[in-house]
């Protein structure tokens, strides 16, 4: 009578925390603050910039080596090796700023200032090869820093799941809105490709758009992150090696889902080559259509997500609460599995298809693919973010995560441009279609890990 009694007393406090603790957390999420909305501001300046980077070097840059200066495609992939390489610091960076959080935001405006310039010196270097590199180098080390401040950030502020998704909304679509601009600009100024000057003036434009990036500086509040003190889990040893085991699984098939950047360097330059000045007018236009609908994919995603808890809270009938939200939490991690796998299916079906594609077919497989990695990459981060939250240090574990796409950057990208000096690139995509359906097999392991 005494054991059923002390049990009946132990649920009504542990219901009466869980209710206490709910309440607090509403009253933070749904409370008019400026510190958030600026939280969100900050975030949206920073990855819209960063993109404008990002489709510089990655769409537009590898036209100007390869179409317009003609560079040694040898020597390019070497310099790339090493180039690429500083991506590896990322685990590095984030424990570092698990360690010392409260420099971050002197680390923050000292990466920026090396970002803006290093940027503006690696479009004007192109002429001389290894002195682009070493800026490139650079410029990439400084917005891995970046990023990893903006996880912190993020991982900080994601208290639920639905928060946690808003935040990856905001990421991608400010993204998606950068490379957006950076396409405009680009169909905008420059008529003929061959035309150094115009060139130059397609960089000095680059070089000032990203300069806003500066005003980020004042949307954090590095001091007290929005929900940093409303969300506090004390892990367990023998989880963490559970975790451990589920990250490294979701990075190596992330690793291999990225093997798409075997041909994203040769890419634009083959279009460029094969259908000549208008390919790469159409490409372009078209491109704004491929970030649109990347967009759209990460919003059908975060949908899918939305409904998924809804399902598992009609679910749930147990009193414990604990219990109910490591069922909640199980379910959905599970859901989240289900979407990568079937989205990574249809997308090396897609890739497959591009190699007997016309230019307009090619486009079209190709938005199709953005539409599904959008939903594909949603599931991926917002996996990773769930599993990073129940190690001790967050923000390293996140960033080991997001090692697989530095890995694949380093491993993929030179061996892509040397590649492509004397194989084809529907070669190159066909490899990237076997190298993806590898990735289905850690996903099957992590599967079955939460079981």
């Amino acid at each position: 009578m005494k054991n059923s009694r002390f049990k009946t007393e132990l649920l009504k406090e542990s219901l009466t925390e869980s209710s206490a603790l709910k309440l607090k957390k509403e009253i933070l999420l749904f409370q008019p603050s400026k510190k958030i909305k600026l939280n969100y501001i900050g975030l949206f300046v920073v990855y819209f910039t960063l993109s404008i980077i990002n489709t510089y070097l990655v769409v537009y840059i590898p036209v100007y080596l390869l179409n317009v200066l003609n560079v040694n495609r040898s020597d390019l992939a070497f310099i790339q090796v090493f180039t690429f390489s500083v991506l590896l610091l990322a685990p590095a960076l984030g424990f570092f700023f698990d360690k010392y959080n409260r420099q971050r935001k002197k680390i923050l405006f000292l990466s920026i200032l090396v970002c803006i310039l290093s940027f503006i010196c690696t479009i004007f270097s192109g002429v001389f090869l290894y002195l682009f590199g070493s800026f490139l180098a650079l410029n990439l080390l400084s917005n891995e820093i970046i990023k990893v401040c903006m996880s912190r950030i993020i991982l900080e502020s994601s208290l639920n799941e639905v928060i946690k998704d808003r935040n990856l909304i905001i990421v991608n679509i400010s993204a998606n809105f950068g490379g957006f601009i950076s396409s405009i600009i680009f169909i905008i100024l420059v008529n003929d490709i061959f035309n150094l000057e115009l060139w130059i003036y397609f960089f000095l434009f680059g070089g000032i758009v990203i300069l806003p990036i500066l005003t980020a500086l004042f949307c954090f509040d590095f001091k007290n992150t929005p929900y940093t003190h409303t969300h506090t889990r004390k892990t367990k040893d023998n989880s963490n090696k559970t975790h451990h085991f589920q990250i490294l699984l979701l990075t190596l098939s992330y690793i291999l889902i990225w093997s798409d950047r075997l041909y994203q360097y040769p890419l634009v330059s083959w279009i460029t080559s094969k259908y000549g000045q208008t390919g790469l007018k159409i490409f372009s236009f078209s491109y704004v259509f491929f970030l649109l609908l990347n967009t759209l994919g990460w919003m059908i995603g975060q949908k899918i997500s939305n409904n998924s808890k809804r399902n598992i809270k009609k679910k749930l009938i147990n009193l414990n609460p604990d219990f109910n939200k490591q069922l909640d939490l199980d379910f959905i991690a599970n859901k989240r599995i289900y979407a990568i796998i079937i989205t990574n299916c249809i997308y090396i079906l897609l890739t497959f298809l591009m190699i007997f594609s016309n230019l307009i077919i090619l486009l079209f497989i190709y938005s199709l693919i953005w539409f599904v990695a959008g939903i594909m990459m949603l599931n991926y981060i917002s996996l990773s973010i769930s599993i990073s939250k129940n190690m001790k240090y967050q923000t390293f574990s996140f960033q080991i995560f997001k090692l697989g796409l530095a890995v694949a950057s380093v491993i993929f990208i030179p061996m892509g441009t040397f590649l492509s000096s004397f194989v084809s690139t529907e070669s190159l995509i066909l490899m990237v279609g076997f190298l993806s359906f590898f990735s289905l097999i850690p996903l099957f392991y992590l599967k079955h890990s939460y079981k």
